[in-house]
């Protein structure tokens, strides 16, 4: 008697299995014994079929009961040494978080690995320390680069609303078979009501300029490793790639594009990304995520901390977006660009150019870009803006997406929310650029990282190289920042647009930024205002970079110093940048206080009043703490900076 074969739903709402399998084996066996038959055994990842929503098993991390008490718990203690890339993927796991569901207490998020074999990869197991039984998720093809599949595993959670859940999750078989032991990883989904911890880093890689990063700064490792350190001791939820979380400027040092290079300008613009040039470009940022993600503590944080991401230039290439028009919108600059956004895609976002909404990504009408909206918690709403896909050299986001956000960001937004995050791949407060505009002109094309204005500009040799003899014109071109003065409108437009949706939601509007290589804090601020507390127009920029990355020199520091004053935004809106640094990591006494050229990345801790009681007092606090490198590239130093919520008159 041959047993019936056990196939099962698997759904969005209801993205993980039961344990039903083996009970059901066991009891076919049962009879069968009775019987005297032989029977045929139903596979295990028979037990379940992606999209079939009519038959669905109870998913026991979502419908379960929980089996224990709903109460504070301390994180366990983990050997990082255990902790590496799967032994039977090319790549992966990777962890992305997507959103919070708070009204259904659901917790959405993926895993991503990539393979070259053509079977089917096992299912993935989860097990929530508080159900009686583990789940599983089915792996969903992506894409197919030359032989390479990108598979995302969904995933979905139940919170409780005090105790924060250690979440394991393995391979149900390793190279087909399964295995006593299996390779195991692990990641923590935050309590409902209590503080929503998340990492900030940006600048994750070393550009070529850089000759010794081993022997001058210890190589990618060490602030990775006080990010993990930090991370034993109180779990973050959340890790906020900023842009540039991998540098892919060597693209151009591919032979194929080496050869474009060498074109003089016309001829250069006017030649064909043929499939010679796609495949080298497209073999270069395959093989450089393959390598890159599974390369150091960074590949362990990748499979520990849920990432959630944005990019910047470097994930294409330095620059891209602010080239002169005639280089930006030629047939091989575009094509390198669209390369680039296929991968990022994938092993950033999990996803597909037909899948982006299934990974929780926005476009606006414009049809460019890919931008993130999530809730981090009950109580903060992250934005992510794509501030790369649209950009030129007169613009950074379109009008569609300024709508676009506008409506998405008063729609997410909760009546709980009380902190407003806006992720930039550039600071939107900082010193102002005008000085080194001046100085551009007269330098003409001579722009390398060995300059000062290099530095400020973040520039490397790959800028250098496209743009070869463009030199009269550098000025209008070096337009990353929004501190030029080219995005002064623009910037005043995303300024306005949340001063509105800060007055009329009672919340705290704070941005977050990369890319500059130091450290630092900006403000924004009502010209009017006698208090900050209760001042809507009071909004924190946090700039934090580089977690790898080189500072640029102290003659950048004095230099940024030196144009760093109170700026007038709009009539009722002032800027300045704040001092932060009295002391350097070795104690000494630091002149100027406002930026630090040193190695860091930020710590972000969710600080919750009473809310059974009118008044909060001074809690709901997000609390931010640049965490530098100190000079034996092994400990930090740390430095607090503390974001209150928007008071009310009834506070």
């Amino acid at each position: 008697m041959k047993r019936p074969n056990v196939t099962k739903a698997l759904s969005q709402e209801h993205p993980h299995l039961s344990a039903i399998g083996d009970f059901v084996s066991k009891i076919g066996d049962k009879i069968n014994d009775f019987l005297g038959k032989e029977t045929t055994k139903v596979e295990e990842e028979e037990v379940v079929e992606v999209n079939d929503r009519e038959n669905i098993v109870v998913d026991p991390l979502l419908e379960d009961q929980d089996q224990c008490d709903d109460c504070k718990v301390e994180a366990d203690r983990q050997d990082y040494s255990l902790i590496n890339p799967s032994s039977q993927f090319k790549c992966g796991p990777i962890l992305r978080y997507q959103d919070i569901h708070t009204a259904r207490r659901r917790w959405i998020g993926s895993v991503l690995i990539v393979t070259d074999k053509e079977e089917q990869p096992p299912r993935l197991v989860l097990r929530d320390p508080t159900k009686a039984r583990v789940g599983f998720s089915h792996a969903r093809q992506l894409e197919n680069w030359e032989g390479n599949r990108f598979y995302r595993y969904d995933i979905q959670l139940q919170l409780m609303a005090h105790r924060e859940k250690k979440i394991e999750y393995w391979f149900e078989k390793e190279n087909g078979e399964k295995v006593a032991e299996p390779q195991k990883w692990n990641f923590y989904v935050p309590a409902l009501e209590e503080g929503h911890n998340w990492a900030f880093y940006s600048c994750n890689g070393f550009t070529s300029d850089v000759v010794d990063p081993e022997g001058d700064h210890h190589g990618a490792n060490p602030l990775w490793n006080d990010l993990l350190a930090a991370h034993d001791q109180n779990p973050f939820h959340t890790m906020i790639g900023g842009g540039d979380q991998i540098y892919n400027d060597d693209v151009l040092e591919t032979p194929e594009m080496v050869e474009w290079l060498k074109m003089d300008g016309d001829e250069r613009t006017a030649v064909e990304f043929n499939n010679e040039k796609r495949y080298a470009v497209e073999k270069y940022y395959f093989e450089h995520y393959v390598q890159h993600f599974n390369t150091g503590s960074y590949s362990k944080a990748l499979s520990l901390i849920p990432s959630v991401n944005t990019w910047d230039d470097h994930d294409i290439i330095d620059g891209y977006g602010s080239y002169p028009p005639k280089y930006q919108t030629c047939e091989v600059m575009q094509g390198i660009g669209a390369c680039a956004a296929r991968f990022y895609l994938l092993f950033q976002q999990h996803a597909n150019a037909n899948t982006t909404d299934h990974a929780g990504l926005q476009t606006s009408a414009s049809g460019k870009g890919w931008n993130c909206i999530t809730h981090l918690g009950k109580r903060t709403l992250m934005v992510l803006p794509d501030t790369r896909s649209e950009r030129s050299k007169q613009m950074i986001l379109s009008n569609e997406t300024y709508e676009m956000l506008e409506t998405e960001i008063r729609a997410k937004m909760l009546p709980t929310t009380k902190h407003l995050v806006i992720v930039l791949g550039t600071p939107l407060v900082y010193p102002a650029l005008k000085l080194f505009e001046e100085a551009l002109e007269k330098l003409g094309d001579k722009l390398s990282r060995g300059s000062v204005i290099g530095k400020v500009f973040g520039k490397c040799k790959a800028f250098d190289n496209v743009l070869g003899q463009f030199g009269p014109e550098l000025l209008d071109d070096l337009v990353d920042s929004w501190a030029c003065t080219i995005h002064t409108e623009e910037k005043r437009r995303m300024v306005e647009m949340l001063q509105a949706i800060a007055v009329e939601r009672s919340v705290r509007v704070t941005f977050v930024g990369g890319d500059v290589h130091v450290g630092g804090a900006g403000r924004l601020f009502g010209k009017t205002s006698q208090d900050r507390l209760t001042d809507p127009y009071d909004m924190v920029q946090i700039v934090s970079s580089a977690i790898v990355n080189a500072p640029p020199p102290g003659a950048v520091i004095h230099a940024l110093h030196a144009s760093s004053k109170t700026y007038s935004l709009n009539d009722s809106t002032s800027e300045q940048m704040t001092e932060v640094f009295h002391k350097d990591v070795d104690g000494n006494i630091l002149e100027k206080k406002k930026l630090l050229n040193r190695r860091n990345w930020c710590e972000v801790r969710e600080l919750l009043g009473d809310h059974h009681h009118q008044k909060q007092h001074q809690e709901d606090q997000l609390l931010f703490t640049l965490r530098v490198e100190n000079l034996d590239h092994v400990n930090v130093t740390k430095y607090p900076i503390v974001v209150d919520y928007l008071h009310t008159r009834e506070d």
